[in-house]
């Protein structure tokens, strides 16, 4: 009969315990349950104040971050003697496209400074000025360090009114004074190439 009774309180026991456990677990989860709407407000509330001091960026915004992150050396600009002539190639390549009136006209020649793109970007390029008259300005030019001494990395920024900018990103070799068109970002072009 001894027997019969431990077994009977050892039962009991677990029961209590099962019911204690239980009974810990279900005022865990509504104490978790009430604490979460109060998080939820606060992460909310907080972005909302973030998204009010941060501005979305624009289309001109991402296209010119996305041009300077092709760059070797994106923030680290290039001496004025090698901008200055970078300027000076750019206006003359520009001309001769302005001059070229047709795409087919526009030819790669060491005169032009385009002696070293390829006939696919200058094309793209060409298509930018002549057909959609996108306007070049010198002012808004970029020139930057590369990890060559001879070389600079140009962004050469091409205006229009009523649509977003289109930036070409380019090779300078300072020593022949070319231009190597490499891609371009941005801007209803049209072209395929870049």
């Amino acid at each position: 009969m001894l027997e019969k009774s431990k077994e009977h309180w050892v039962w009991v026991i677990l029961v209590l315990l099962l019911l204690f456990f239980a009974g810990l677990r279900i005022v865990q989860v509504s104490r978790s349950s009430r604490e979460e709407p109060k998080t939820i407000q606060s992460s909310s509330s907080s972005k909302t104040k973030n998204s009010s001091t941060l501005e979305e960026e624009t289309p001109d915004q991402r296209n010119y971050r996305k041009a300077k992150l092709k760059l070797e050396h994106p923030y680290t600009e290039a001496s004025q003697e090698a901008k200055q002539s970078v300027i000076e190639s750019v206006n003359t390549a520009v001309d001769a496209i302005i001059k070229a009136k047709s795409l087919s006209e526009v030819k790669a020649t060491y005169e032009n400074h385009l002696a070293m793109s390829q006939g696919g970007m200058i094309q793209t390029f060409a298509m930018a000025i002549l057909v959609n008259r996108y306007q070049y300005q010198s002012s808004q030019l970029e020139v930057m360090k590369s990890d060559n001494d001879d070389v600079v990395q140009v962004i050469i920024p091409l205006v229009k009114d009523g649509e977003e900018k289109c930036y070409f990103i380019a090779n300078f070799n300072t020593t022949v004074k070319q231009l190597q068109l490499t891609s371009y970002i941005g801007g209803r072009i049209g072209g395929t190439y870049g």
